[in-house]
């Protein structure tokens, strides 16, 4: 097997529930920090197919229901095929930090897999912003951002790993925190500019800008908080720019922009 399809595989596994050749992402022991580290670099497109079958089911719902409900399916279908994996960080991040006063405690609340108020206020918050904003837009454009946000999204790990070291002593966020180079960052990068080509070249300067600033801004929290990055840190970043794409289409759309 090609190495480029074997890490576009363990990518694949990383991130959804899609099938792939069995044995090929074990477990922690057998993957590695370097080679889930390479494997980053398809981070992105892995999203792009993750919003591509967002936007797939969204269109052929379009013949059966309300632009709104065919809407809610798409952010189901998302979460679903990536088993909630980014949802379940943004949860953990949001109990963590509201409710740790220190390091520690943060890191603590963060590993408990029990859900506390603010991660499920978050998640609720998080639901009803995607549905109300994607509802908000019309059909041509929904898919267009579906895809573009879910490939941006992704792409949120590569510069925060880059950047942060990892917060605990272990967990699965070790295997890619400080793992991501130069070549990671520019394949991922040029996925992500390959998907903006969807868009008008206003908006997709705008997509470019907003989800570097979401970085940037979610990184120099995660640092002052917990001196680094975690599993469900980049989780959270994720949906956090996933959403904030969402309203900054809406945005868009309200000075006609798009």
């Amino acid at each position: 097997m090609a190495e480029w399809l074997r890490l576009f595989l363990i990518a694949m596994q990383f991130l959804t529930r899609l099938p792939v050749p069995e044995g090929l992402l074990a477990s922690e022991k057998t993957l590695g920090e370097k080679t889930l580290g390479r494997a980053t670099r398809f981070f992105p497109l892995a999203g792009a197919i993750v919003g591509g079958g967002a936007a797939l089911a969204f269109l052929l719902l379009q013949h059966l229901l309300s632009h709104s409900a065919s809407a809610l399916c798409a952010i189901i279908f998302a979460a679903f095929i990536t088993n909630g994996i980014h949802e379940d960080g943004l949860a953990d991040t949001f109990d963590g930090f509201g409710g740790g006063w220190t390091k520690e405690q943060a890191l603590e609340i963060m590993r408990d897999s029990r859900l506390g108020t603010y991660g499920a206020l978050a998640l609720i918050f998080l639901v009803l912003g995607k549905h109300s904003f994607l509802s908000s837009m019309p059909p041509e454009q929904v898919w267009r951002w579906l895809i573009v946000a879910h490939t941006a999204s992704r792409w949120t790990s590569l510069p925060l790993c880059a950047w942060l070291p990892y917060a605990r002593a272990e967990g699965q966020g070790k295997l890619v925190a400080r793992q991501v180079g130069r070549v990671e960052i520019l394949t991922g990068s040029v996925t992500l500019l390959l998907s903006v080509l969807l868009l008008s070249w206003k908006a997709a300067l705008v997509v470019v800008v907003v989800t570097s600033l979401t970085s940037l801004l979610s990184g120099a929290y995660f640092r002052a908080r917990l001196s680094g990055v975690t599993g469900d840190c980049l989780g959270a970043a994720n949906q956090l720019t996933e959403v904030a794409l969402y309203l900054t289409a809406v945005i868009l759309l309200r000075f006609d922009l798009l």
